[in-house]
């Protein structure tokens, strides 16, 4: 890649990794619900402006409504509830961690669900590898131990398979579908999936929002949804989608590191330790660096 597309790729891993930091200061604000639900409801506001500003044609019908709804809670409204109500009870850094999940869940969901899809064996030996990681964050002493100190874990961890299911379904049905279009329609879908419990139950949240939590949320929704979707994008029309693996590698130590810069957070030597071999495991299932090392061996053999 270019320097110019690994600015990209590193700003997006950056603003992905901030989403946890901005979860944890709105905490102090706000309920999980409504975290998710100003995020998606700013973020659908800015793309729907660039949209009509641009433009875009959009199909209407009943097939691709259906579509975005079911991408919608896939890959917004059920994972973004998961994760903000889980980092209730663990910090942004673990959160960032467990999430890096995702790509493992996706290669073994997509090889069981998606036609062509087959587990190669770097990708086998790099899923196994995360589980090793994403066991030693947890805490392998009490991993099948479940109280309400530690539910935050497994609640993201259900969020990774949300998100591994999204993409599925996004390779499925998606593919044809204009990707500003899609993450346009998909943020509106959320609102319009949220909306009805956010007025019958949250309306006196909502109607209290004062100037502070209201800077915080615009800066979260326009950072790590509108940006970054701009960034995920041009990321995708200049290199391709292979890279965007290097994005989850910079996630969790950009959350980390952002985390104890503003919060305070100190990440325990067992979560440093998970994060290693999760890196390991994400870099295997990308496969290039280990086609390098082969390639180099092999021509030292020869020599």
């Amino acid at each position: 890649m270019k320097n110019a597309d690994w600015a990209l790729v590193i700003s997006l891993g950056i603003l992905w990794g901030m989403s946890f930091v901005f979860v944890e200061l709105l905490l102090a604000y706000l309920s999980p619900f409504m975290i998710v639900y100003l995020r998606v409801a700013i973020g659908a506001f800015f793309l729907l402006a660039y949209i009509f500003i641009r433009k875009a044609a959009f199909d209407w019908s009943a097939e691709t409504i259906l579509t975005l709804i079911i991408m919608a809670l896939l890959n917004n409204v059920v994972p973004f509830l998961l994760i903000t109500i889980g980092q209730q009870t663990t910090t942004g850094g673990l959160a960032s961690i467990l999430n890096a999940n995702t790509a493992f869940v996706t290669i073994v969901l997509a090889a069981a669900l998606v036609p062509h899809e087959t587990l190669t064996i770097n990708r086998v030996v790099g899923a196994l590898i995360g589980v090793v990681g994403v066991t030693m964050a947890i805490g392998y002493q009490n991993i099948f131990q479940l109280y309400d100190d530690n539910s935050g874990k497994y609640l993201i961890l259900l969020a990774t398979i949300s998100y591994a299911l999204a993409g599925i379904w996004a390779k499925l049905k998606m593919q044809s579908m204009s990707p500003m279009i899609a993450a346009t329609g998909m943020l509106v879908m959320s609102i319009l999936i949220l909306t009805p419990y956010a007025f019958a139950f949250h309306f006196d949240e909502l109607v209290s929002l004062d100037l502070v939590v209201i800077h915080y949320a615009l800066a979260f929704a326009l950072f790590c949804s509108v940006i970054a979707y701009f960034l995920y994008f041009k990321i995708l029309e200049r290199t391709g989608a292979g890279n965007l693996l290097i994005c989850t590698i910079i996630i969790p130590p950009s959350s980390i590191l952002v985390n104890a810069i503003l919060l305070g957070e100190i990440i325990t030597l067992a979560e440093m330790i998970g994060l290693a071999i999760i890196t390991i495991g994400l870099l295997v299932l990308d496969g290039r660096i280990v086609s390098k090392v082969l390639k180099i061996n092999r021509n030292i053999d020869k020599l």
